[in-house]
């Protein structure tokens, strides 16, 4: 145990704090750590973004930009792909602190590359050094979110277990929304101070701090990370090959098409709203003196910051409970779609400075969701995908189709600012529009699709502890409202009853009397994995309307066993001959189960004449009350005649339900 560990064991302040942010004292140090190592890394990587986009701006114009979407891409899977083929080379505990190193050297470099004025390379090239350098800075800029994102989602999975992790990280990962305030109030002092250039170098220093954080973290803690180097052998070689390789079929592969539509348009937009975005605000700036863009982006990612920090750590969760998870998605594309008309509705009546404000709004909203709702629920969607193939579709979609939209998106870009005037960028508003709409349209697509997966997967058995109980309680009632298929219905009791036994209930008590009997039956077997009081009257409503026998028995249990004091002495009339030997079995194993002396010797006489009679039916029912009742008393003496009986439906009764009381 650290000592930031040990302060917060000792100290009645610090449990209260740990108690607030939903820690445990040995999580305190770990998280702080890495909390800082985000921070200082993000701090000093906005203060290069906001200083990048003022220079490349000021010196390739907005029109400059599709050319760095599209190289981005391939400089996103290349250091994707080192990342992984270090760990070959080195442990994973040194690879992240080379990795924190690599990310801060270049700016060095790039702080050297500004200061050369006027010197061209060549004397065949019209590019100076200072404008390579400004390209090359655009460039790494895409390199160190790529990088920045990978080492801290890694390096926080070496350090905490898959329980530890659900508490930590949505810590750790609001570091560069506290980055965005920090950074973002103080640039414009600096940039005063020191001059924009030389802001680069103490961007350097934050990110080397970091690094030194890393490395900290890295000795400190070593048995988290393997000093080995993992090689496969050839049997987990080919069975690598044959998970990778297998063709993915039916729902899931709708399921997976929706996903991958899902990521690409959000990243598809995110782009076109930040090119509309810093478009308008080089024009608008363009005859400012140097540094007024990075002062204007430093203010706006300081008060974006401030939001986003109070969205992450107030609102997100209470929003995605309330409303559900797509629900909250689809926040993001209705806000996109309604201010982006806005902006289009402004240019048409020609007010400048209105469209520019409807685009710093549309920027910040934007920005603002996809950091907290969307990050948020971006994970959850990868829930019903089958265990052995979930991290693969996850890199694959993450790792390799987000850089291929972000090309793709650049292509297109540039094809299009050659052919229309560079200007006239008006376009942009309704296109985004659309790819808003189609994106809701695509939510909405793929929660009937993740709700599908759920039931196959639960009627499978490969159903996992962490689906979103709301969304998927949401998605059964309205299945059970409409009008559709009992088996389906059959299938959303039993997915729900896996998932959330304990609300279940709450889903299932309301519908009872609409119900057919065998879904009531289900039903009422659910709920008495762990019954409630509070559904009472609805059971003992259906109680009154004289269900089926089947449906009784189990209705007859469920109020038996769930009433703190019940009146034995109502379940007498179901001890009668003519009674359904099911529900004459029910009551009588109730009565034995809590009833008094002589209601337990009542019962004991009908599960008797039960076991004796001639009938299998009848046998086949006392061998199940027998099972169900606590106390066999003298009935034991029944149970090896039972278990020689000529039919075998009352031997297996009898072995089924021997001393297994319900």
């Amino acid at each position: 145990m650290g000592l930031i560990d040990q302060w917060f064991t000792g100290n009645e302040g610090g449990q209260k704090l740990l108690r607030w942010v939903n820690l445990r004292s040995e999580e305190a140090e770990r998280t702080f750590f890495m909390f800082a190592f985000y921070t200082a890394t993000s701090i000093g990587l906005v203060w290069l973004e906001a200083i990048t986009a003022d220079l490349f701006l000021s010196t390739y114009k907005a029109e400059g930009l599709p050319w760095i979407y599209m190289v981005s891409t391939g400089i996103g899977l290349g250091l994707s792909f080192l990342y992984s083929q270090l760990q070959r080379f080195l442990p994973l505990r040194r690879v992240i602190v080379v990795i924190a190193l690599l990310m801060s050297m270049p700016l060095i470099l790039f702080w050297v590359g500004l200061g050369r004025e006027n010197i061209y390379p060549f004397e065949s090239w019209k590019v100076s050094i200072p404008a390579i350098t400004i390209f090359l800075m655009r460039l790494w800029i895409e390199a160190l979110n790529v990088l920045n994102d990978l080492n801290t989602s890694i390096t926080a999975n070496q350090l905490f277990n898959i329980r530890e992790i659900k508490r930590t990280y949505p810590l750790i990962s609001s570091g560069i929304l506290v980055a965005d305030v920090i950074s973002g109030f103080s640039l414009g002092f600096l940039i005063s101070l020191i001059g924009l250039n030389n802001v680069v170098m103490l961007a350097w220093l934050m990110m080397a701090i970091g690094a030194g954080i890393l490395f900290y973290l890295s000795q400190s803690y070593q048995q988290a990370f393997p000093d080995f180097l993992r090689r496969r052998t050839v049997t987990e070689e080919r069975q690598a090959d044959f998970s990778i390789n297998r063709p993915i079929r039916g729902p899931l592969q709708r399921y997976v098409i929706l996903l991958f539509g899902f990521f690409i348009l959000a990243q598809v937009l995110f782009l076109l709203i930040d090119f509309r975005f810093l478009d308008e605000l080089e024009q608008r700036y363009s005859t400012s003196s140097e540094g007024q863009i990075a002062a204007f982006l430093g203010l706006f990612n300081g008060i974006l910051g401030i939001f986003e920090v109070a969205m992450q750590w107030l609102a997100s969760s209470r929003v995605i409970e309330g409303i559900g998870v797509f629900a909250a998605a689809m926040v993001l594309p209705i806000a996109i779609a309604i201010l982006a008309i806005l902006s289009t509705l402004i240019s048409g009546f020609g007010w400048v400075g209105g469209v520019f404000s409807s685009l710093v709004l549309l920027k910040f909203l934007d920005e603002m969701l996809h950091y907290t709702l969307f990050a948020s629920v971006g994970p959850v969607l990868f829930q019903p995908i089958p265990d052995n193939i979930r991290s693969k579709l996850h890199a694959v979609v993450r790792g390799i189709a987000e850089p291929i939209s972000i090309g793709a998106t650049g292509a297109v870009l540039l094809g299009l600012v050659w052919v229309l005037k560079p200007r006239e960028l008006g376009w942009l508003s309704p296109v985004i529009v659309v790819l808003a709409l189609i994106w809701v349209l695509a939510i909405w697509f793929l929660r009937t699709k993740y709700v599908d997966l759920l039931v196959i997967s639960a009627e499978r058995g490969q159903l996992g502890r962490d689906v979103d109980a709301l969304e998927l309680k949401r998605w059964v009632v309205e299945t059970l409202d409409r009008p559709g298929p009992e088996e389906r219905k059959e299938s959303c009791i039993d997915l729900l009853s896996k998932v959330d036994p304990k609300s279940a209930g709450e889903v299932l008590a309301t519908h009872l009397s609409s119900f057919s009997p065998k879904l009531q039956h289900r039903s009422l077997e659910a709920m008495l994995l762990h019954p409630n009081p509070a559904y009472m009257g609805h059971v003992k409503a259906l109680i009154e309307e004289s269900p089926p026998p089947d449906v009784l028995a189990v209705a007859l249990r469920f109020v038996w066993l769930t009433e703190e004091a019940p009146d034995i002495r109502q379940l007498r009339p179901y001890l009668q001959s003519e009674v359904d030997a099911v529900v004459r079995g029910t009551a009588a194993s109730l009565m034995m189960r809590r009833g008094n002396p002589t209601q337990k010797a009542e019962a004991t006489n009908t599960l008797r004449r039960m076991l004796t009679h001639k009938q299998e039916r009848e046998r086949v029912m006392g061998c199940r009350a027998l099972g169900e009742a606590e106390y066999l008393q003298a009935l034991r003496i029944y149970i090896p005649n039972l278990l020689q009986d000529e039919s075998l439906r009352v031997r297996r009764a009898i072995l089924e339900r021997s001393q297994q009381p319900i």
